[in-house]
Order: structure tokens, then C-alpha cells, then sequence
């Protein structure tokens, strides 16, 4: 059976970094990965929009076009190591919303950033690393090391970034 990993996306290629080195960390383990990456985003309080609402229209307003070709590359690279990846939305309001959300996905494990924060561009877009901290979860921190601010501003939302960053688990 696959291994469930969770991680926190705001749609920018930065963000994928996570994703990568999650991956290349459960390479040591000879099993299947399925992935998600999961959006904080509150609902609407419109009658009207919640009667129209669609996930899909959402994530394709949300997801920029070198989001969805760093996606595209990721599976690419760990093709025989990953089983599905997900791209989802969490409206959840509280930590008990969220403890349903991860049993009902089946999570074994988070993976966050330690000292890079989401970059939320939409007003509706809220963190939810508080939601992973507080969670049940075994959460490994990411660290960004080695990499400074002129090449992480040059690279921040460029197809590159899967390649030039350095991240290390934090201990």
C-alpha cells in the first residue's frame, strides 16, 4: 500500500521544492508515494457561488501555468516512485476539520517549510501551517540553506527554481 504525504502549496514553483525533496527522501524507502498538495482557501459565503462552485474552475484560476509544468516535471522525475499526486483545497475552519481531512486521505506524513513562507495571492487563501503543526501527523520540517535571496528572487517562479534550490531537513 502507498504511503500518503501532505504538503502545503501557495501555486508558486518555490513552493514544489517541498514536494521534491519529500520525494527524494522516501527514495530511501522502496515504496509507493501519493502525494498532495493542499491549498488553504475559505469558502464563500455566497449562496450564489456556493451553488456554482467548482474545484476544478478554483484550481485552474489558482495554478500558474509554471506551477502546472513544475507538476508535470516532478512526476516526470519520480515517475516510478510516485503512484498519484493530487492537487487539493482545504476549506476547513478549525484543527478538528482539519484532523477529518487527513484521516479521511489517509496521511502518514507533512512535510513543511521551516523558515519559507507561503506566498498567498489570493484574498480568500489563508496559511495552514498552524493546521500541520497542531496535526497528528508526522511532520518533517524542510529548512532552505545555501541559497541566498538575489538567486531565490531571480528564480522564485521559473520552471529553474525545481532545479536550483537547496533544502535541507531541519533537525
Amino acid at each position: 500500500m502507498a504511503r500518503t504525504i501532505l504538503i502545503p502549496t501557495d501555486f508558486t514553483v518555490t513552493s514544489l521544492n517541498i514536494a521534491k525533496i519529500a520525494m527524494q527522501k522516501s527514495c530511501e524507502h522502496h515504496e509507493k508515494i501519493n502525494l498532495i498538495l493542499l491549498h488553504g482557501l475559505m469558502a464563500s459565503t455566497s449562496i450564489t457561488e456556493l451553488l456554482f462552485y467548482s474545484k476544478r474552475k478554483v484550481l485552474d484560476k489558482l495554478e500558474t501555468p509554471e506551477f502546472h509544468a513544475s507538476c508535470k516535471l516532478l512526476l516526470a522525475k519520480f515517475e516510478d516512485k510516485i503512484e498519484r499526486m493530487t492537487v487539493d483545497i482545504f476549506s476547513g475552519i478549525n484543527q478538528s476539520a482539519f484532523e477529518n481531512y487527513t484521516s479521511a486521505n489517509r496521511v502518514d506524513e507533512a512535510f513543511i517549510p521551516v523558515n519559507n513562507k507561503l506566498k498567498l495571492k489570493n484574498s480568500d487563501s489563508f496559511d495552514m501551517i498552524p493546521f500541520f503543526r497542531k496535526s497528528k501527523l508526522k511532520i518533517t520540517e524542510v529548512k532552505w540553506e545555501d541559497f541566498s535571496l538575489d538567486v531565490q528572487k531571480e528564480y522564485q517562479d521559473q520552471l529553474s527554481a525545481m532545479f536550483f534550490t537547496h533544502g535541507r531537513i531541519a533537525h
